[in-house]
């Protein structure tokens, strides 16, 4: 095991999941995030002047086939919300973009206080458009989160993920082990099932795909 912040837990971690480029726009809740990155030679952060351009990138990086999958990081509340733009576009284009929020203070989350930039609640603001969205409140949850992040983005139907992460969290210092990436075979076909689908098609008469949402 070795210690580090959860900044650093969480930019080693996606830098083993294969990021290696981000856009993003610093925010207070991110300084951690940022001095990672800064220490990560790696990583390229692109910085944008909104976070909807931000996601917007994520999604466009994805979907051209970049290394890796396209990731955007934002400040909590309205820097999450100018986001959604390109992360609902993402969804309903079935493209895996990955995006990594910030928090409150994790004695603040939910209580409705006027925390800076606060949302409550932020997944709840995510989830209909995300395939899958959680949040770190300790440094050791990161390493898990962040490869739980990219079995969902790397399996099953393609979709956009949210994490975010406590302003403290990403301060505080742990003892953590990062995971090798996975290896995630692609669905093939059963065999035979491609020559069967020429064989139906070719004797059709009046040939007609119905291909469903995602299917592309």
């Amino acid at each position: 095991m070795t210690r580090m912040t959860g900044g650093q837990a969480l930019i080693k971690s996606l830098y083993r999941e294969g990021v290696r480029t981000i856009f993003g726009m610093p925010g207070v809740q991110l300084y951690h995030a940022m001095d990672a990155i800064y220490e990560e030679p790696g990583i390229r952060f692109i910085t944008v002047r909104h976070e909807q351009a931000a996601a917007y990138m994520a999604f466009g990086y994805s979907k051209a086939g970049g290394d890796g999958v396209g990731t955007a990081l934002v400040v909590p509340g309205p820097g999450l919300l100018n986001a959604t733009a390109g992360v609902g576009t993402a969804y309903s284009a079935s493209t895996p973009t990955l995006l990594v929020a910030g928090q409150s203070y994790t004695h603040e989350i939910g209580k409705d206080t006027g925390a800076l930039h606060e949302v409550n609640d932020q997944l709840d603001v995510v989830r209909p458009i995300t395939k899958w969205a959680a949040r770190m409140t300790s440094v050791s949850e990161v390493p898990d989160t962040v490869h739980e992040a990219f079995r969902m983005l790397k399996t099953g139907r393609p979709l956009p993920v949210e994490i975010e992460i406590a302003w403290d969290t990403l301060a505080d210092e742990d003892d953590v082990d990062l995971h090798e990436p996975a290896i995630y075979e692609p669905l093939t076909p059963a065999d035979g099932d491609i020559n069967r689908v020429v064989e139906l098609l070719s004797q059709a008469q009046r040939p007609l795909i119905w291909a469903g949402w995602g299917a592309g």
